[in-house]
């Protein structure tokens, strides 16, 4: 997630596999769907992808995902299996696993710019070598947030998420988008267009996970 978070900022666009994995985490962590279609649209028009197209070309996959479209399926975020075995990115994408689909020479690379240690590296290429992609990240986890065992089996991004947000207690926490989600049920937001304020909101929830992923 931090990688789809970190091509997002850079890129102000995610392919469909991108925008439906990092998306559907971001639903499993409070955001409600008037809160997506903000988060969404505030990136990609910074880039090529002005308010009227994004609505017409992209808001209806945002939509999708939280089953007002379609079949009407409601999504659930993607498991640590579903984005191991399912749907390996390709040239341009950003989505899937870095310990499963990253050559090992770049994710020797992204780990040591995360400023894992050269032994705690070491151990991740280990396990990722013998294709134990979820304990590389439960690894990962450990090393990060400075425990010598996560104490849970890793199996969900966004349980990482939630186990992240227990060890932080209070430090910097992502509640923001829960928080909103109570503000839009008193106001709702404009579906079709946000107004000056739901911009800046989602603006701010942006800078919220920037501090998540930077600092971690």
């Amino acid at each position: 997630m931090r990688h789809l978070h970190k091509a997002l900022r850079e890129n102000h666009h995610l392919r469909h596999g991108g925008r439906m994995q990092y998306g559907l985490f971001l639903k499993g962590i409070g955001l409600t769907l008037e809160q997506a279609l903000q988060f969404w649209r505030s990136e990609f028009v910074k880039g090529k992808v002005d308010a009227d197209k994004f609505d017409k070309a992209y808001a209806y996959s945002v939509r999708h995902m939280f089953g007002k479209e379609g079949k009407r399926t409601d999504y659930t975020p993607y498991s640590c299996m579903k984005v191991i075995l399912s749907n390996p990115p390709s040239q341009g994408d950003y989505h899937g696993c870095p310990f499963r689909h990253s050559d090992p020479e770049l994710l020797k690379q992204k780990l040591q710019n995360y400023k894992v240690s050269p032994s705690g590296i070491n151990q991740i290429l280990e396990l990722v070598k013998g294709m134990h992609y979820q304990l590389a990240c439960q690894k990962y986890f450990e090393l990060t947030h400075n425990v010598e065992d996560a104490g849970f089996s890793l199996n969900h991004p966004n349980q990482y998420f939630t186990e992240s947000q227990k060890l932080l207690e209070g430090g910097r926490e992502i509640k923001k988008e829960v928080d909103m989600s109570q503000r839009s049920q008193e106001n709702p937001a404009n579906m079709t267009r946000p107004s000056q304020a739901n911009s800046k909101q989602a603006h701010e929830e942006m800078g919220d996970l920037d501090s998540f992923f930077q600092d971690e």
